[in-house]
């Protein structure tokens, strides 16, 4: 059987790798923060939304596509203490951590495209951390295509560090120009209700039950900027997050597993400076936003020193 085939390209005149698969389909993933910028089930479809030029990719602008360590989602303020002590992190890396500013090296090419880098220590994360990255390409019997991600993060440092993960790909569905008429479901029991700058809030109060499966039939209008957590995983021990054209009943689902990623987003855009409404983020995570800062997430953001917090999540696209 004919394997995966992956090759140096260039995107915006930055280095960046394309993975081939056997029956056709393509994916890109630039230097710059190990980020997904492309991913086509065939020539003539795209289903990421992502940069349209090399200052966009840099600044990470709509944060499209991102590798999301040592911590996902915002950090209220920029602020947050962790060991007696008090850190203050930049406005520009509060909402998705560090790795998105590091250019990876590859590591290895066969089937699956590896990437790494190391996060030096800095004033507002001081412990040094490693990170890879590991995409991969299947199709199935049926006909859908899977595009795979493996995050792995390792405290290098000597001390315990808090570290979290997450990915904020952007999907688009073939022949849809906005998201209004997507269906979307997710398969939580509970909605983190947040404050206007995407903050859970204090405590208990931040959990509102839903009905589950949480299902939209059509989104028209619906702004969503939403985290789920008590995710209820399928049979085979996943939890899949549905995005579908209901007129075509084509459809990009989501899946993850949920011991290591308990948290998904669905956000529709509403404030990207460009491209609002254009695309839905379905963003697997490892923690709720601000969890740095959370009482309640005190015990399982701890990494020890040498030791690492993994997720993979996989989007599967049938037409």
């Amino acid at each position: 059987m004919a394997a995966t085939e992956i090759s140096e390209v260039s995107v915006f005149g930055q280095p960046a790798w394309q993975l081939v698969s056997p029956t056709g389909a393509t994916a890109v993933v630039a230097e710059r923060g190990a980020t997904l910028v492309s991913w086509k089930p065939t020539a003539d479809v795209e289903l990421i939304s992502s940069y349209e030029s090399a200052k966009e990719l840099e600044a990470a602008a709509g944060g499209r596509g991102l590798v999301m360590t040592p911590w996902a989602g915002p950090i209220e303020s920029g602020s947050y203490s962790f060991g007696g002590r008090t850190f203050q992190v930049d406005d520009d890396v509060r909402a998705a951590g560090l790795a998105f500013q590091q250019d990876f090296a590859l590591s290895s090419a066969g089937s699956t495209l590896s990437l790494s880098a190391s996060i030096p220590a800095a004033d507002g994360y001081p412990w040094p951390i490693d990170v890879s990255v590991h995409f991969s390409l299947d199709s199935g019997a049926d006909g859908e295509e899977h595009l795979s991600v493996t995050l792995k993060a390792t405290n290098t440092s000597d001390d315990e560090a808090p570290l979290t993960l997450g990915w904020n790909p952007h999907v688009i569905l073939p022949g849809l120009g906005a998201v209004s008429n997507l269906a979307v479901s997710v398969p939580a029991r509970t909605r983190i209700l947040t404050n206007r700058h995407g903050i859970p809030l204090p405590g208990e109060s931040a959990y509102a039950g839903v009905n589950m499966p949480m299902e939209i039939e059509y989104l028209g209008s619906a702004k969503l900027d939403d985290y789920y957590r008590g995710l209820v995983p399928d049979n085979y021990g996943v939890v899949a997050t549905r995005v579908v054209d209901p007129a075509s009943n084509s459809s990009i689902v989501l899946t993850q597993e949920p011991g290591e990623a308990p948290v998904v987003h669905l956000d529709t855009g509403d404030n990207l400076e460009r491209g609002a409404r254009k695309a839905i983020v379905v963003s697997p995570m490892s923690h709720v936003p601000d969890a740095f800062n959370r009482p309640d997430a005190q015990g399982s953001i701890r990494v020890a020193p040498g030791h690492s917090r993994q997720m993979t999540a996989t989007l599967t696209y049938q037409s």
